[in-house]
């Protein structure tokens, strides 16, 4: 009975997912973050964010965390022993850093880009809104830190970057309000 275990830890996770599990409707092709910041700021008339914004989590790219697993699963059965398992078995996967007041900000720009906003500049949410849109909880502003050193080690090698997901936000919105647009 000895296994070897091997943990992959994402970050927040951005961009949108596609392929034939999402073409089926049996994968969200969303993450969870920034679509429910988009909505609660759509909701609100203006982008938000928890507290002062100065919360800070790490980020990567569906691809990239994609490639980790594979990368992860290729040096597994190339050299089993060679690959740091159990306790030395948890792999985070980031490319960087951003805080609650970037991702308000670029929302807020893609609000009002998208004439569903007057003012790009981010605002708390208010504790009603913490209930009404986070059922109360305001984990989104919480600190979440990592590195992905042990991820690196065995030649994981990430491309997209914090200005590649702020940059994907505006994409986020037009999703949103597209599929919104089709709601009664």
């Amino acid at each position: 009975g000895y296994v070897n275990v091997y943990l992959v830890i994402p970050s927040a996770i951005y961009g949108i997912a596609s392929g034939k599990l999402v073409e089926l409707g049996l994968q969200n092709p969303y993450s969870v973050l920034v679509p429910d910041l988009i909505n609660a700021s759509l909701a609100r008339g203006r982008s938000g964010m928890m507290g002062e914004g100065k919360n800070i989590w790490p980020n990567v790219h569906i691809e990239d965390a994609a490639d980790l697993y594979t990368i992860l699963y290729d040096a597994i059965v190339a050299n089993p022993d060679g690959v740091g398992h159990g306790r030395e078995g948890i792999y985070f996967s980031e490319n960087g850093e951003h805080t609650g007041y970037d991702v308000g900000k670029a929302i807020g720009q893609a609000l009002v880009g998208a004439g569903k906003g007057e003012n790009p500049e981010p605002t708390t949410f208010t504790k009603d809104e913490l209930d009404k849109f986070f059922g109360g909880s305001d984990f989104f502003g919480s600190n979440s830190r990592c590195r992905a050193n042990r991820a690196r080690s065995i030649g994981w090698n990430p491309t997209h970057t914090t200005a590649d997901f702020i940059v994907s936000i505006r994409g986020d919105v037009e999703a949103i309000l597209k599929k919104t647009a089709h709601l009664p």
